[in-house]
């Protein structure tokens, strides 16, 4: 709950860590700005320990320099406090006057409310109509940020902010939580280490006892938050507190409406084909060039032990399809001996399941008994982070692994909701072919994994450099393959797994008829996976590997489940229920938006007749459509102009060149049919369609190169919190804002993250993925000896850095680099827009060269 703010301590005026993240300094400050910077900082300290005298003087220095600035702003702020704890009214009003005339209309509406306070009203009588509330201290009734006036049940689809003109980021108005609702107060995990820590209310991740909240009649010193902004108004991420309303339960939950399970197997058993078919496709690729490159070798060297190997050019075929027969039947024990011995995975007992959860135990056992299967095997996993999946090839060889962090962060009715979505995966049987995925991906993971790590072990083994440079050589180019055919395999069972979500969403809350308790377990599982990574310092392995599998994704839950502790969750997924291209943009993802599946339990809590958890329900209602059907011609046009055409134009390019393709063929039969014969060959040439194919990608990557990389100049590139980049519900990635964020980089060390697999940004905001790309491509990340390049992201792992780019809000949020800078001074560059442009031009180029070469 926010809390109630007075000028008696303005706790908003303090510098605080975040705001050295969110609001980066320039490199080159002026002496002035520095000078006049620690002033502020000494009388916004003198002021917190009651100095009135040294914190008035060192203000007014403030004032007189930088009058106009985000520094003499505060500075007047912090002047009207002590003022007014020294008696000098007269002019506290008179300095709120001032500020009152200020064009920011937060600051202007600040003033006026600290006027207000100053300036009691004559006769003084109480407000018409409007009794005392009990949460308002008597005297000190100012508030400093506007935090009762949104009802928290209002509904997020309308009076919907307007975003800033410069920068795009939409402000965050604070919620207040009811007076009469349970919460559980969540308190912020502290900043990075390199900076200030901020105090932090108590209580952790998921308490089991819920807890009234209500502010605090007077701020304290040692209790007193600062918002990470110079201007009041913005949510501050360190005075609000993530509660939960505990919103109640259907007693006899009406059915919903009965699932299409037999397409949707159909579908699954589909995704598991196509599977397999790239799975052949791609091992028939490695062996044919695995052979070439001998031939190469041997004809260069004559040694025989470069001769290529004849039992690589066989069908691959009968192999695959045994070792997937294999993988599927052997799944359930293949799965328990990797985790095992990666994670130290043991049998979860049922007293200690009871102990945790006495209706998960129910619900397995009468959910069981009504499907007529047996009692999945349930198995404990040793993790801090809150995680749950089921695993197996048939019901009767299930298994549901929780982890420890889950049963102990997860209330008693949490933990049966999440159990009842893996008894709704085994009852549909999706979890067979997602199980035998998530064993063909580990193979090409596992390999990436670990020859990373052996690689560096036998390297500290070695003496000889030339020696060492070889084996780094050898082993980037096999751990940086394998990662891009990890990522490879994860495609086909895309769709299946952000399908297979809902359904069992929808069946856990059924089965609890708890909607409301599987919003908050979702929700805690986000924070939980958030807060693991900023402990570990980067993704573990563990939950890069079985992403397919987890109930929340990870790239989903760095940025959402950070940014959650610090602003309402119905602000930050206002994007996942309100964009109207949210689902084009999802289909690289492995789970649905976490927003849209909270609204959809949101809706089975009103079906119920439920109180919802969160303001979702009606949230991202759209205008209704125009009466009357546009005519093609006019739907192609407005499609043409619209965002989204420009953001998957190398795309639609393919498409649009085809359509080429069919006009220059029906050129070549018109001309067929005529005496000029020279323009006859263009009639069912098919090198002329391969050859538009990557002609029109090449095509719609230069038409949106531009807006995909604006020019970054310091004037414009914003600093904004996390919370504003999620409350904006209409950026696309094509909306690329210039941003220069500042904190500390988390992520994998060493060749496990030389292609930039796991950077992570952690601001005092929550974290942000980046996205890294040098200016050689792969070879200078894998190699950049070869080009005098020598800094890579992964060697600034640990330390704070400033990083400029492009922001991209999608499906998850991340920023596409331009540079990262160490305190140190070491830059690390990136070539998003070099790299965009050279794919275009080869992919001209090829094209070009396959019309050119003619049919074969």
């Amino acid at each position: 709950m926010l809390e109630q703010l007075s000028i008696d301590h303005p706790s908003y005026l303090r510098k605080d860590a975040s705001e050295s993240t969110v609001m980066a300094p320039p490199t080159n400050q002026n002496p002035a700005d520095s000078s006049a910077k620690q002033s502020l900082e000494a009388g916004l300290a003198a002021l917190k320990q009651q100095d009135y005298p040294t914190a008035i003087a060192l203000l007014e220095s403030v004032t007189q320099t930088a009058a106009n600035q985000p520094s003499g702003i505060r500075a007047q702020m912090g002047l009207v406090a002590a003022y007014k704890a020294t008696g000098n009214v007269k002019e506290a009003i008179a300095l709120c006057s001032s500020l009152a005339k200020s064009p920011n209309t937060q600051v202007k509406t600040w003033a006026e409310r600290a006027l207000k306070e100053l300036t009691p009203p004559r006769p003084p009588k109480p407000p018409a109509n409007k009794p005392k509330s009990a949460e308002t201290p008597p005297e000190t009734g100012f508030v400093a940020f506007d935090a009762g006036t949104k009802s928290p049940k209002k509904s997020l689809g309308s009076d919907r902010p307007s975003a800033d003109k410069k920068t795009g980021f939409l402000p965050l108005d604070p919620v207040v939580e009811p007076e009469n609702a349970k919460s559980k107060p969540i308190s912020p995990p502290p900043p990075p280490p390199t900076q200030p820590i901020r105090p932090t209310s108590e209580g952790g991740h998921g308490g089991t006892a819920p807890t009234e909240t209500a502010p605090d009649t007077e701020i304290s010193s040692e209790n007193s938050s600062a918002s990470p902004t110079d201007i009041p108004g913005v949510a501050s991420p360190d005075t609000y507190q993530l509660t939960w309303r505990e919103a109640g339960r259907a007693k006899s939950p009406r059915p919903l409406k009965p699932l299409k399970l037999l397409e949707f197997r159909l579908q699954a058993v589909a995704s598991a084909i196509a599977l397999f078919f790239l799975a052949r496709f791609v091992l028939q690729f490695l062996l044919t060039n695995t052979n070439s490159l001998l031939v190469q070798l041997y004809i260069f060297t004559r040694l025989p032990i470069f001769a290529p190997i004849q039992l690589f050019y066989r069908d691959p075929t009968p192999f695959v399809q045994m070792v997937f027969g294999l993988l599927l039947a052997s799944s359930p024990w293949l799965i328990d001996a990797l985790l095992k011995l990666f994670c130290g995975i043991e049998t979860l007992r049922g007293s200690v399941l009871s102990k945790h959860s006495k209706e998960a135990s129910r619900v397995l056992r009468s959910f069981c008994t009504k499907q007529n299967m047996p009692v999945p095997v349930l198995k404990l996993l040793p993790l801090n982070v809150p995680v749950a999946f089921s695993y197996g090839c048939l019901p009767r060889f299930a298994r549901i692994a929780v982890s420890r962090g889950l049963l102990e962060q997860l209330t008693d009715d949490e933990i049966a909701t999440i159990f009842a979505r893996e008894l709704g995966h085994i009852s549909h049987l999706d979890f067979a072919p997602m199980s035998l995925a998530l064993l063909v991906i580990q193979i090409p993971y596992l390999i990436y994994w670990q020859v990373a790590h052996w690689q560096e072990r036998l390297c500290d083994l070695m003496t000889i450099e030339f020696l060492r440079s070889a084996v780094k050589f050898v082993a980037a180019a096999i751990s940086a393959t394998s990662y891009g055919i990890y990522k490879l395999f994860r495609w086909p069972m895309l769709w299946l797994s952000r399908r297979r979500v809902y359904f069992s969403d929808r069946t856990a809350a059924e089965i609890t008829g708890n909607p409301n308790g599987l919003t908050r377990a979702l929700g805690k599982i986000a924070i939980g996976i958030a807060d693991n990574i900023e402990q570990q310092k980067q993704t573990s392995f563990f939950l890069e590997s079985f992403d397919l599998l987890l109930p929340v994704g990870v790239g989903q839950a760095v940025t959402l489940g950070s940014a959650a502790l610090h602003a309402p969750l119905e602000q930050i997924l206002l994007w996942d229920v309100s964009n109207r291209e949210r689902n084009w943009l999802t289909v690289n993802r492995a789970h649905p938006l976490l927003g849209e599946r909270l609204k959809l339990l949101a809706l089975y809590a009103q079906f119920w007749q439920l109180e919802t958890e969160l303001d979702l329900a009606n949230a991202g209602v759209q205008e209704q459509p125009r009466k009357g059907k546009l005519s093609l011609f006019k739907s192609i046009l407005e499609f043409k102009d619209s965002k989204l055409f420009l953001q998957g134009a190398p795309f639609f390019g393919i498409p649009m060149s085809l359509a080429i393709v069919g006009v220059l063929w029906l050129i070549g039969g018109i001309f067929s049919r005529t005496s000029i014969w020279q323009l006859d060959w263009l009639w069912g040439d098919r090198s002329i369609l391969w050859g538009c194919l990557p002609i029109g990608f090449s095509i719609g990557t230069l038409m949106r190169i531009n807006y995909f990389f604006p020019d970054i100049t310091p004037r414009e590139t914003a600093s904004p919190s996390l919370p504003e980049i999620l409350s904006n519900p209409d950026s696309l990635p094509l909306d690329a804002e210039p941003v220069r964020l500042e904190g500390q980089l988390l992520g994998r060390s060493g060749m496990n993250n030389w292609l930039g697999q796991d950077l992570i940004l952690q601001t005092a905001t929550g974290l942000v993925r980046l996205h890294h790309v040098s200016r050689f491509g792969y070879i200078g990340s894998l190699w950049p000896f070869l080009f005098k390049e020598t800094t890579r992201p992964s060697d600034l792992i640990g330390t704070s850095v400033v990083a400029t780019g492009w922001l991209r809000r999608g499906a998850t949020v991340a920023i596409d680099l331009e540079s990262l800078r160490s305190q140190g001074g070491r830059v690390s560059d990136s070539g998003h827009p070099i790299w965009s442009a050279i794919l275009a031009f080869a992919a001209a180029f090829w094209g070009a060269y396959i019309i050119i070469q003619g049919p074969r």
